[in-house]
């Protein structure tokens, strides 16, 4: 899933990859006009995005993934191709690998019950207090993040005694229930309210969801404690380098180990 950001850089250099025997989809997500702090009015002129509206729109986070893929005619693709689920994850996070035991656990479920949705998470650091917890509310499995937290409670929040598991954003959803509470305008997510500030010194607002947000959405959700293997994010070069080097250590030291980077942020399944 792309913005209109990154789009035709992404397109560029898929094209080294047209002799692969991958098929590789892109889509975009929508554009959301900003809003003027003081006004509460679109920031944008008109429509465009050129010259002084570049600045006026922004990708609405990654919560957008639902409408857009639906949007896009991937969902209804994938599911005439008989897939039934799709792998989400961060593109940057390259511990995000599919994972057979997960997949297996979602299409033979000890009670006979299929999962709608699984998201992974793992044991929170203090390096991690930043990050989404899971909660159970009237029955539901929700997701937390800290920017809806109370700033009374935010200490509370971050407390890694309390809130001992944080979300990977690595999360497995069914394509038909996708489909089905697309068609029903059922997914419900929590409003991020971000603030920003332009390069112009103008202070606006960005309404944005979270992708994990959906969870209370799907019938049976569930959420799994992974290693923090599976939560690898590289977001600066001294990161990536630092993979690499465990990846070289791993070689010398004759431990098979894998690092994959996830395509695109999604991966579907079809099952025989």
């Amino acid at each position: 899933m792309n913005s209109f950001n990154t789009d035709e850089d992404t397109k560029k250099i898929l094209q080294k990859y047209n002799h692969c025997r991958v098929k590789i989809y892109t889509f975009n997500q929508s554009r959301y006009p900003r809003i003027n702090k003081e006004s509460l009015l679109p920031v944008a002129k008109d429509v465009s995005y050129s010259g002084e509206n570049t600045e006026a729109w922004y990708p609405p986070g990654h919560g957008d993934i639902y409408a857009s893929f639906y949007n896009s005619g991937l969902l209804d693709t994938f599911i005439g191709e008989g897939k039934e689920y799709i792998f989400v994850s961060n593109i940057d996070n390259l511990g995000a690998t599919v994972d057979l035991y997960i997949l297996n656990h979602l299409m033979n479920p000890p009670n006979g019950k299929r999962c709608e949705f699984v998201m992974e998470v793992t044991n929170k650091t203090r390096a991690d207090v930043k990050g989404g917890t899971l909660t159970q509310y009237e029955g539901k499995l929700r997701l937390v993040e800290i920017a809806q937290v109370p700033k009374a409670h935010v200490d509370e929040f971050k407390s890694v005694s309390k809130f001992k598991i944080f979300n990977t954003n690595n999360l497995w959803i069914s394509l038909g229930a996708v489909k089905r509470l697309q068609e029903q305008n059922a997914i419900d997510m929590e409003i991020i309210v971000n603030p920003k500030t332009l390069d112009g010194g103008l202070n606006v607002i960005q309404l944005e969801t979270a992708v994990g947000a959906a969870i209370k959405s799907f019938e049976n959700s569930l959420g799994i404690n992974v290693p923090r293997s599976r939560f690898l994010p590289v977001k600066t070069t001294s990161d990536l380098l630092l993979v690499i080097s465990a990846q070289l250590s791993c070689k010398l030291l004759g431990i098979e180990t894998v690092f994959v980077v996830p395509g695109l942020f999604c991966t579907t399944f079809s099952i025989s």
